[in-house]
């Protein structure tokens, strides 16, 4: 009987060794490291707010972060990323993921957080940061992008904006509206098209021509078909008929043309623009010289792309979301922390509060239980953007990472550089669309290429 006890008690004595090793184990001092530009004016702030709420949940996690710009985020990411020193969490564009898979530094975030979270977010706007199956990121928003309006002039000129806020239009409406916004020291319609976000203006424009994704279902690469010949030729009209400018425009002029009376209609634009005209709007009333230079108070719209071709109205939509990355030292018990960490800023009140300085909805259930809208939201804005959204189509399944790369790369080195050239009246719409053509088919194959009319 003495044996037994004493066998009893050592194994007792082994489980409780085990049981204290693993409660260590779980509760060892780690570091998460993420890296993020201003999402919006206060992100940055409120990121170290719930850094630290985070580090009181978890007292043995720390959080540290890397701030950037706008303009150095992704050179620095991709910079760090080849070096083997990418930081644990990452925010990028959606059409910036398959960069990260074919470096073999994204991970397969499913195998590292629970499923119930994972459910927590939408199927669609998961699917932007996803490949051939695997889920690589977490979605901060689905983001709209379309076109934005001085409310005021247009219905000065007697536009009816609410109809075509809530019907949409075609692009021979939408001319004839641009048209009739020209005059002298007012272009009807800009573009932020100079550089590389030349390409945006044929992203947004391109939803209402039947290119909301560079591929179909089929997997055939879209830029190639009739669609785009119509998009480019409706380019060129704009720009020969003077009812936008030939220049490059910067995306900080945009917004500032429109509020200067200098344009009516503006690209690209997204529902948050409202807040930055109610702010001028208010400096101006306020007299204390914040407000931009020579702007005048004035109303904002969101408005829908025009359609063209007899196609169904659309909207393009990206995903700006969270991605964890592996470098040096990474082990699985570390992204299991990650994880914890990247859910916790991309839900509930975290990512609420977010969308609301967005003008956005969040896009995981937890967020919009979470949600509050601020009073003075414009009604008509709040129902255009909430439409546009459910226009959104997400990439089709099936597209590889090196599908996405090499579009991208077609894009940013053959399709933009032609393009800006088209802009600026030194080649034609169909010059364009032949070396789209001829760059697409050596990219991908002809026999990977839609041909005729899209749809």
């Amino acid at each position: 009987m003495k044996k037994l006890l004493a066998l009893m008690l050592a194994c007792l004595m082994i489980v409780g060794l085990f049981a204290g090793s693993a409660m260590a184990e779980s509760e060892k001092e780690d570091t998460i490291v993420i890296m993020a530009p201003p999402v919006t004016g206060n992100y940055l702030e409120n990121l170290k707010t719930w850094a630290a709420d985070f580090h009181e949940l978890h007292p043995n996690l720390t959080v540290e972060i890397i701030e950037t710009s706008w303009g150095d985020h992704n050179d620095k990411l991709s910079t760090m990323a080849q070096a083997g020193e990418a930081p644990d969490i990452a925010e990028i564009s959606s059409n910036a993921l398959g960069t990260y898979v074919e470096m073999g530094v994204a991970i397969d975030i499913a195998k590292y957080m629970d499923a119930d979270r994972l459910a927590d977010y939408d199927a669609n706007a998961l699917k932007y940061l996803s490949l051939e199956g695997t889920t690589y990121g977490l979605p901060l928003y689905l983001t709209i992008q379309s076109i934005g309006a001085n409310k005021t002039m247009m219905t000065e000129l007697g536009i009816d904006v609410a109809k075509i806020q809530q019907e949409g239009w075609t692009y021979e409406e939408f001319l004839e509206t641009i048209k009739t916004g020209t005059k002298d020291g007012c272009y009807g319609f800009i573009f932020a098209n100079s550089g590389v976000t030349a390409s945006d203006m044929l992203y947004i424009f391109g939803a209402g021509v039947g290119l909301s994704n560079t591929f179909t279902d089929d997997l055939k690469y879209t830029f190639t078909s009739e669609n785009m010949l119509t998009l480019l030729s409706a380019v060129e009209e704009m720009t020969q008929s003077g009812y936008m400018p030939n220049f490059g425009v910067e995306a900080g002029q945009r917004m500032v043309m429109c509020q200067t009376g200098n344009a009516m209609i503006f690209g690209k634009a997204m529902p948050l623009f409202e807040a930055n005209f109610k702010k001028n709007n208010a400096a101006l009333e306020a007299n204390d010289g914040t407000a931009v230079e020579n702007s005048l108070p004035m109303d904002y719209a969101f408005l829908p792309v025009p359609t063209m071709m007899g196609c169904a109205e659309a909207c393009y939509g990206t995903v700006d979301g969270l991605i964890a990355m592996r470098n040096k030292g990474t082990t699985d018990e570390h992204l299991e922390n990650v994880l914890l960490f990247m859910d916790y800023i991309c839900s509930g009140d975290r990512i609420a509060a977010c969308m609301n300085d967005l003008y956005l909805d969040p896009v995981c259930q937890s967020g919009r239980d979470a949600l509050v809208l601020p009073e003075g939201r414009d009604a008509d804005n709040l129902a255009t953007a909430a439409r546009c959204i459910a226009m959104v189509q997400a990439p089709p399944e099936g597209v590889t990472a090196e599908m996405t790369a090499t579009a991208k790369k077609l894009m940013d080195e053959q399709i933009v550089p032609k393009f800006q050239l088209l802009l600026a009246g030194e080649t034609t719409a169909q010059e364009v669309y032949d070396h789209i053509c001829e760059a697409a088919y050596a990219s991908f194959g002809a026999e990977n290429c839609v041909s005729g009319k899209l749809g």
